[in-house]
């Protein structure tokens, strides 16, 4: 019974994977697959040589370590608010996820609207409370625009990071805080020697998606700003759609191995560290 299954899976997805190893160090720039030519490193050489590529690169960085960063903290801090006996718990918890079903081209072009320098609501804000020092031409501004889509980012997916931890959270047994709180800890000292080690299952797991997601970004990229002003937000994943875009197959493949090896080996060695830090209940 499984056969149909494994085959499906064998031509739609091993294959093509495996045949990107090759193609990216040929010259392919038609779907005439045997007419391609074996060029070496070449490809690889050209994404190296080109600054648009080393830009990409940092952009890519720059977008993952500030959403995974703000996605553990805001849906960490929501997660313990939420785990409150609170009267508004449900409401709240709703609220908080709502945006992750959101269209990600519908929420680009909300904050598109939003992040406009005269009639944008956060600048428009701003000057209301006499803060016109802090307008800011958000995603025209090669130095901020990356951190204005970071935002957004954060803004529609941190609810996936509560939602976990938030399980993470009742999943702990309430006899560790009452001896704690027997012993004389406060409820720093809770968080600290109880809560953050028993739920670091959760934050593994909500860091890896927030990282992996982050390395791979492209739809809220095109969505919101095309890749610019300029290059200026182009990422790794946005260089490997240009060069798809421009027949580059060859270049294109390459671009998305490099990728793909980035997110291996990054998550390999931070799982390796992550997992000597765990603890059992």
């Amino acid at each position: 019974m499984l056969v149909p299954g494994l085959l499906l899976f064998l031509v739609l997805f091993i294959t093509p994977s495996m045949g990107a190893f090759y193609y990216a160090f040929t010259d392919l720039t038609d779907f005439n697959f045997f007419s391609a030519k074996y060029v070496g490193w070449e490809n690889f050489k050209t994404l190296f040589d080109t600054d648009g590529s080393m830009l990409a690169l940092k952009n890519t960085i720059i977008f993952t370590v500030v959403t995974t960063v703000f996605k553990i903290t805001i849906g960490l801090g929501l997660a313990v608010l939420l785990n409150m006996k609170l009267r508004t718990t449900l409401y709240l918890r709703t609220v908080f996820f709502f945006p992750v079903i959101l269209s990600t081209v519908a929420v680009a072009l909300a904050f598109s609207a939003i992040y406009h320098p005269t009639t944008g609501l956060l600048n428009q804000f701003l000057r209301l409370l006499g803060l016109d020092f802090l307008a800011q031409n958000w995603i025209t501004d090669r130095g901020l625009v990356m951190y204005s889509i970071s935002a957004v980012e954060v803004w529609k997916w941190t609810g996936i990071g509560m939602v976990l931890f938030l399980a993470g959270l009742q999943s702990i047994p309430q006899d560790a805080y009452e001896s704690a709180t027997i012993d004389g800890a406060n409820a720093w000292q809770q968080f600290r020697s109880i809560t953050l080690p028993l739920l670091l299952p959760s934050i593994k797991s909500v860091f890896f998606l927030s990282m992996i997601g982050g390395l791979k970004v492209f739809d809220i990229v095109i969505a919101l700003t095309n890749g610019g002003p300029g290059k200026a937000s182009t990422t790794l994943n946005y260089m490997v759609y240009e060069d798809f875009s421009k027949h580059f197959y060859g270049e294109g493949t390459a671009a998305s191995l490099l990728l793909f090896l980035l997110i291996l080996v990054t998550v390999a060695i931070l799982n390796l560290f992550i997992s000597r830090k765990e603890v059992e209940l």
